[in-house]
């Protein structure tokens, strides 16, 4: 339901201070408020039991507590499940006429992995990717980002469940710096929802100004930057921000930037175009001085794109030829193929 009221997953913890202190609430109330929204995950002010009932009432007045709403659910057979999330833009609200976008919850061994959105759509028209079809929106406020994280942790049941989040669903993130900055300060404070940063991922095209502020800011964050090709030329062809941001200054950055962590390269396997010896050895020549690890994603295809999965012996003969070199491979067979949630498939018909 649309509301005029401010989004409270819109205030930082400083902000949410200041606004209740005028509102003539006790000093202590903002933590309470957020320890119910981001460590108990439970938005219905309503049931705050530690806050009195004349406050609870009042704070129900004062803003909009509520998760974006889930419209759908698709599953399948491995535990993989994808939400379409409703945002609050048009004159309809968010069930209908509104903007949406897409989140994966992915059931793994051990723990989940949380896929999570930036943006609505994507502006950098990879040609191998189905988010680019939908062009450009616009970009994901930080309560947005954190609402997705919620509602997935509310789907698990177990709040105690181990979770992984990876900034690799819909859009580019670091074109969103300044949400992507804020939702992470939550994310990782012991005030908000206190996960690990090193139980984070972000995966970038590399938008070099923007990548420099994120290890910056926060250097236990895992980079994971989308490579996908030997050379700047084909990559150029494949993605058109290499033109602007060139693999040269990208990995001179990378060279030159010492990290707790080895740098995760994605490489997306294409039929015929990017997965031959010769261009594994053209990798191996590109990557030397970095220290990396290489994720093989063998290409998760779609209808409307008119690129091709390689054969498995192909997959395999490239990533022999990566090992024999002495990287790090692993070959990374996407799940959720089967309702368009693995990588590269995540798109929505806007109206």
């Amino acid at each position: 339901m649309k509301t005029d009221k401010p989004w409270i997953l819109e205030r930082s913890l400083g902000e949410l201070q200041d606004e209740l202190r005028t509102a003539g609430f006790r000093d202590y109330t903002a933590w309470q408020v957020f320890q119910w929204l981001y460590q108990k995950n439970n938005q219905d002010p309503a049931s705050w039991s530690n806050i009195n009932k004349q406050d609870r009432e009042k704070l129900s007045g004062l803003y909009d507590c509520g998760c974006r709403p889930v419209l759908s659910v698709q599953s399948d057979d491995q535990g993989t499940r994808k939400y379409l999330i409703g945002l609050a833009d048009g004159p309809e609200g968010p069930r209908r006429g509104g903007l949406k976008i897409e989140a994966v919850l992915i059931r793994e061994k051990d723990h989940y992995t949380f896929c999570l959105s930036t943006q609505v759509g994507c502006a950098l028209a990879c040609g191998f990717c189905a988010t680019g079809t939908m062009g450009f929106r616009r970009n994901l406020r930080a309560g947005e980002i954190l609402s997705q994280i919620l509602t997935l942790k509310k789907e698990l049941g177990d709040p105690g469940a181990k979770v992984n989040l990876v900034f690799m669903g819909m859009g580019e993130p670091l074109l969103n710096y300044d949400n992507l900055s804020l939702a992470l300060q939550r994310i990782i404070s012991p005030d908000g929802m206190g996960i690990p940063p090193r139980h984070i991922s972000v995966s970038t095209v590399g938008i070099l100004e923007n990548l420099k502020k994120l290890e910056r800011n926060f250097p236990q964050v895992k980079i994971a930057f989308s490579l996908n090709a030997p050379n700047n030329d084909l990559r150029g062809r494949l993605m058109p921000i290499s033109r602007r941001e060139t693999l040269g200054s990208l990995l001179t950055y990378f060279r030159g930037k010492k990290r707790r962590q080895r740098l995760t390269c994605e490489y997306v396997l294409l039929k015929g175009v990017n997965d031959a010896p010769a261009q594994a050895r053209e990798l191996v020549r590109l990557l030397h001085g970095i220290p990396a690890k290489i994720n093989l994603i063998p290409y998760n295809e779609n209808p409307s794109l008119p690129f091709q999965r390689p054969e498995e012996a192909t997959v395999e003969k490239f990533r022999a030829e990566l090992i024999r070199h002495g990287l790090t491979v692993i070959t990374r067979w996407s799940k959720g193929q089967s309702i368009a949630s693995a990588c590269g498939q995540l798109a929505i018909q806007l109206d």
